[in-house]
C-alpha cells in the first residue's frame, strides 16, 4: 500500500493595479470598480487540450491508380518513437517531474517515451483515378499550462499560454487522400485506450481437440484456462475470472489444451476481468485491469504487482472483449512517479478524480475500509487515464457531511443542476439518481464552469431548445444553421457531438467574445487572435509564430462560423497590455491609442505590471493609432491629476465635483506615464462639439475658437449634430477664446460662402481657384452659423503681413492701409483682388 500524500498547488500571487485619486479616495477606490480587469490575482492551470497526430516513421506509401481502381495491403514494420515532455517549470520554479495540482489537475510527469515497434497492416482502396498517402502517426496527448488573471468574481480578464506538453500516447496509421490534410482526416483515433480491434474473428480451431471434461460454468475456473465452444467454434480464455474470445492460437496462445464448452456457459460468466488481474498481448504489452479496462503497465516495478500475465491476442484488447473500454467508476488506484508517491485517485466517467487525504475517500462514499481496495498501476497509466471524466458523468461533491449540487461534466467542466426536472429534462431519466457519483467537495468546487474550447452544447428544459453553440475560449458562439457546424469541422454526424444541457445554464454561458489569447478562424477568412476583446488578424503563418504560438500553432486555432468571426470587433479594448512581437516594446490602449511604455518602471507606475500582456504582430503594433480618443479619463502617474481627452486635448480637472458635472465619474480612469501627460496638448482639435458643463450651451471649435450654437437648428446646419458630444467644465468653456486664429478655413452654413481668417479679420474668396491660389485647397473646412459669418469683421488687424499669391512682395497692414515690408515669416496670402482693395498708405 503507497502512502496517501497531499496534492502539491501552485502558490498563487495576488497582484492589485491602480493608482490613488487624492481629491477623493473613497470615490477612487469606486471609480476602480469601473474597470474589472484592475484588482486581479494571477493563477496557473494545466487545461486538456485535443489530442492531434504528429505523422512519424520512415515509411510513407502513396497508393492510386489514373486508369484503375486500387487495392492495396500495406506492412509498416520499422514502428514509431516519440519522445515530448514538458516545456515550463513554472512560476514557483516547480519541477514537473514531480507531482503537481494546477487548478485542481494533478500528476504529470517530466518526460514520456513511446517506442512502438510492432508490425501494422493496413488496406487501401482508392477509386480511379484517386491517389492516398499513408504514415504511422503517434497519438499526442496535450496538457496546457495557462496563466490566467482573474478578478475577485470569478472574472477571467486573460488567459496567455506559457507552456505545453504533448505526451505521446499511442501509435497508428493514418490514410489520407493527397491533397488533404492528415490532421483532419485522422482525427478519430482507435489507439487511444485501445479500442478497434478490426471485426471479429470467424471460429478458431485448437491445435488439440479439447479435453473431455465440459465445463458448464466458468465461475471459479482457474486464469489461463483455454475453453472452446462447440456450438460457436470459438476458443475463449480465462482472464481474472472471465472468459475472453481470442482471435488467433499463434503465439501459443491456445496452450494448455482447451476444454469443451458452450456460448451459453460464456455469456453467464462474469462481463469483465477482476480488479488487479494481468493480460499480455501478442506485442509484449502487459495490462493490469481495473474497473473491467485494461490499463497497459510500462513497469511492473513494485509497488505494480503484475504476477503471471495470461497471454491473449492482440485483437482482445484493442476490440475491448469481455473488457470495459474505460474503467468503470468507483474504483481506487494509486501509483508512484520515481521516489514520488501520487495520490489515491478513484475512477469517475472514465478518467481520476485524485483526493487529498483520507478523510475525503470516506467522505465520497467509499467507506472506512477503502484501503484495503485501492489498486497500484504504474504512472504512466494512472496519467494516461487523465483527469477529465467523459461527457454526461453525473458528480456530487461532499464534504463535513454537507453536499454540493448535482453537476453533469460537459468538455471538461460541471455544468450543476438548479432542480431535479433540468437533470430529467436534458436526459438522465427519473432514476438519475443512481448515476450520481460522489467526489470531493474541493475537486466540485475547483472544476470550471466553462466546458473546453470545440465543445458543442445545446440547451434544453420546459420543451423548448436553443439553437447549437461552440465553445470558444470561454464564450458562447451559437450556429445559425447545420451547414455551419459542418464548415466548423464537426463533421456531417455533428448531431451525435452535442452535449444537451439545462436551458437555464446555456443563457448563463457568456455569448461574447472569446477569451484574450484565443486563436479563431473563419472559412475563409485569415487566422486571427483576440487581444483586448478584438479581432487581430494575422497576416502570415510566421506573425503567428512570432507572436508566441509556436510553430504547432495550427492545433490551437478554434473554427468557427464566417459571420461569427467578421462580427468579432476589431478595435483593442483599453487597458490592454501589448508587447511587439520581435522586440522588447510595450504599450498598454489607452483611448483607442497605443501608449508605449519606455520602461518597466513606467509600466508597473500605471498600473500594467499585473496585466496580462499580449503580443501583437509587429505589423499590428506600428499601425496602432498613438492619440488617444475624445472622451477618455485620463490620470497621471506621477500625480493625482485627472484629465478628459476633447478634441485631442488634455483637460484637466480641478476637483471632484467638475469631474462628475462634465461626466466623467462612470468612466474607467486610464493612468498614463507622467512623460505622457506632460507631452499632451492643451489646445483642444478644431471640429470638436463641445458642452458647457455648468449650462446647456454648446459650440464648436473653429480655428481654436468657441464658436457657440445658439439653437439646434445652428448646430445642424453647421454639420455637428452627429458629431460626439465633449463635455468640459465650465471654468474651461468661459476661458475658451472667441476669436477664430489666422489661417483659419471657413464656411458659411447654409451658403456655398468660403474665406479665411487673416489678421483678426475675414477674407472671402470668390472662386475655388483663389482658395487654392491662397493655400487654403488642403486646409480644413470649418462650417460656422451664418450669425457668425455676418458678424466677422472684413478689416485686418493692425501689424499683419499679407501678399498675394502671384507676387513676392510682402505688406504691412496698419490703420487699414498697406505699406512694403520685408519679412520671411508670418505672412498671410490672400487674393490679389483682397490685397489691391486695400489703400496704399
Amino acid at each position: 500500500m503507497l502512502k496517501l500524500r497531499s496534492l502539491l498547488s501552485v502558490l498563487t500571487l495576488l497582484l492589485a493595479a491602480g493608482s490613488t485619486w487624492l481629491i477623493n479616495p473613497t470615490a477612487a477606490r469606486a471609480d476602480w470598480a469601473h474597470d474589472k480587469c484592475s484588482y486581479i490575482t494571477m493563477r496557473e492551470k494545466v487545461i486538456g487540450d485535443s489530442p492531434y497526430i504528429k505523422l512519424a516513421g520512415t515509411e510513407k506509401y502513396r497508393v492510386g491508380n489514373n486508369d484503375e481502381e486500387v487495392t492495396e495491403t500495406l506492412t509498416f514494420t520499422k514502428g514509431v518513437q516519440a519522445t515530448a515532455g514538458w516545456q515550463y517549470k513554472g512560476s514557483a520554479e516547480l519541477s514537473f517531474g514531480k507531482v503537481l495540482e494546477l487548478g485542481g489537475e494533478a500528476g504529470y510527469q517530466d518526460m514520456e517515451t513511446l517506442n512502438d515497434t510492432f508490425t501494422r497492416t493496413v488496406t487501401v482502396k482508392t477509386a480511379k483515378g484517386q491517389f492516398k498517402l499513408a504514415q504511422q502517426y503517434a497519438l499526442m496527448q496535450v496538457r496546457n499550462v495557462y496563466r490566467q488573471w482573474v478578478t475577485p468574481s470569478g472574472y477571467l480578464c486573460g488567459n496567455t499560454l506559457i507552456g505545453t506538453a504533448a505526451f505521446p500516447d499511442s501509435a497508428g496509421v493514418c490514410v489520407w487522400e493527397e491533397g488533404k490534410d492528415p490532421h483532419g482526416v485522422c482525427r478519430h483515433w482507435q489507439f487511444t485506450y485501445g479500442g478497434g480491434g478490426g471485426p471479429a474473428p470467424g471460429g478458431t480451431t485448437p491445435p488439440q481437440s479439447p479435453a473431455p471434461q465440459p465445463v458448464t460454468s466458468v465461475h471459479g475456473l482457474a486464469d489461463g484456462t483455454v475453453l472452446a465452444t462447440t456450438d460457436t467454434k470459438r476458443i475463449y480464455k480465462m482472464v481474472g475470472g472471465a472468459p475472453v474470445w481470442q482471435a488467433t492460437c499463434a503465439d501459443d496462445i491456445c496452450q494448455p489444451q482447451s476444454r469443451p464448452t458452450t456460448q451459453a456457459v460464456i455469456n453467464a460468466g462474469p462481463a469483465t476481468p477482476r480488479n488487479g488481474s494481468t493480460a499480455v498481448d501478442q506485442r509484449g504489452r502487459i495490462y493490469l485491469f481495473v474497473g473491467g479496462a485494461p490499463l497497459w503497465q510500462d513497469t511492473c516495478a513494485a509497488p505494480v504487482t503484475c504476477g503471471s500475465p495470461v497471454k491473449v491476442s492482440d485483437w482482445s484488447i484493442d476490440a475491448r472483449e469481455h473488457m470495459n473500454q474505460r474503467p468503470a467508476d468507483g474504483h481506487l488506484v494509486q501509483a508512484k512517479a520515481g521516489s514520488v508517491d501520487l495520490p489515491v485517485a478513484v475512477t469517475v466517467g472514465g478518467a481520476l478524480v485524485p483526493f487529498a487525504n483520507p478523510q475525503e475517500v470516506i467522505d465520497s462514499g467509499y467507506g472506512t475500509d477503502w484501503a484495503s481496495r485501492v489498486v497500484a498501476i504504474s504512472s504512466h497509466s494512472y496519467q494516461l487515464l487523465g483527469f477529465d471524466p467523459a461527457n454526461n458523468t453525473l458528480i456530487q461533491g461532499a464534504s463535513g457531511g454537507v453536499s454540493t449540487p448535482v453537476a453533469m461534466v460537459v468538455g471538461g467542466a460541471i455544468i450543476p443542476f438548479a432542480s431535479e426536472q433540468e437533470v430529467i429534462d436534458v436526459g438522465y431519466g427519473a432514476n438519475w439518481r443512481s448515476l450520481v457519483r460522489g467526489v470531493p467537495a474541493r475537486v466540485f468546487n475547483a472544476r470550471s464552469r466553462i466546458p473546453a474550447d470545440m465543445t458543442l452544447v445545446q440547451g434544453t428544459g420546459g420543451g423548448a431548445s436553443s439553437p447549437v453553440a461552440q465553445v470558444v475560449g470561454g464564450a458562447r458562439i451559437n450556429f445559425a444553421n447545420p451547414q455551419e457546424v459542418i464548415d466548423a469541422g464537426y463533421g456531417t454526424d455533428w448531431g451525435s457531438k452535442v452535449r444537451a444541457i439545462p436551458l437555464r445554464a446555456f443563457n448563463e454561458m457568456r455569448a461574447d467574445i472569446p477569451d484574450d489569447g484565443t486563436l479563431v478562424q473563419g472559412p475563409g477568412t485569415a487566422v486571427a487572435r483576440i487581444v483586448g476583446g478584438a479581432r487581430v488578424e494575422f497576416a502570415n503563418p510566421q506573425e503567428v509564430i512570432d507572436s508566441g504560438h509556436g510553430h504547432d500553432w495550427g492545433r490551437l486555432v478554434r473554427a468557427i462560423p464566417a459571420r461569427a468571426f467578421k462580427a468579432l470587433p476589431t478595435k483593442i479594448a483599453d487597458g490592454t497590455r501589448l508587447r511587439k512581437a520581435g522586440s522588447s516594446s510595450q504599450g498598454g490602449i489607452i483611448g483607442g491609442a497605443k501608449v508605449p511604455f519606455h520602461s518597466m518602471a513606467e509600466l508597473e507606475a500605471v498600473g500594467y505590471g499585473p496585466r496580462p500582456m499580449q503580443t501583437v504582430p509587429a505589423r499590428v503594433w506600428d499601425a496602432l493609432t498613438t492619440q488617444i480618443g475624445d472622451g477618455t479619463r485620463i490620470k497621471d502617474a506621477d500625480s493625482p491629476s485627472q484629465a478628459a481627452i476633447v478634441g485631442g486635448a488634455k483637460i484637466p480637472f480641478i476637483s471632484m465635483d467638475e469631474l462628475t458635472q462634465a461626466g466623467y465619474a462612470d468612466k474607467p480612469m486610464q493612468v498614463v506615464p507622467g512623460r505622457v501627460w506632460d507631452a499632451l496638448t492643451t489646445q483642444i482639435g478644431d471640429g470638436t462639439r463641445i458642452k458647457d458643463a455648468d449650462s446647456p450651451s454648446q459650440a464648436a471649435i473653429v480655428g481654436g475658437a468657441k464658436i457657440p450654437f445658439i439653437s439646434m437648428d445652428e448646430l445642424t446646419q453647421a454639420g455637428y449634430a452627429d458629431k460626439p458630444m465633449q463635455v468640459v467644465p465650465g471654468r474651461v468653456w468661459d476661458a475658451l477664446t472667441t476669436q477664430i486664429a489666422d489661417g483659419t478655413r471657413i464656411a458659411k452654413a447654409g451658403a456655398t460662402s468660403e474665406a479665411a481668417i487673416v489678421g483678426r479679420a475675414r477674407i472671402d474668396f470668390h472662386t475655388m481657384t483663389e482658395l487654392q491660389a491662397a493655400g487654403y485647397g488642403g486646409k480644413l473646412r470649418q462650417v460656422i452659423p451664418a450669425r457668425v459669418w455676418d458678424g466677422l469683421t472684413t478689416d485686418i488687424a493692425d501689424g499683419t503681413y499679407v501678399k498675394s499669391p502671384d507676387s513676392v512682395a510682402v505688406w504691412l497692414v496698419n490703420g487699414g492701409r498697406r505699406t512694403p515690408a520685408s519679412q520671411a515669416g508670418g505672412v498671410q496670402v490672400i487674393p490679389a483682388r483682397a490685397l489691391d482693395a486695400i489703400p496704399l498708405a
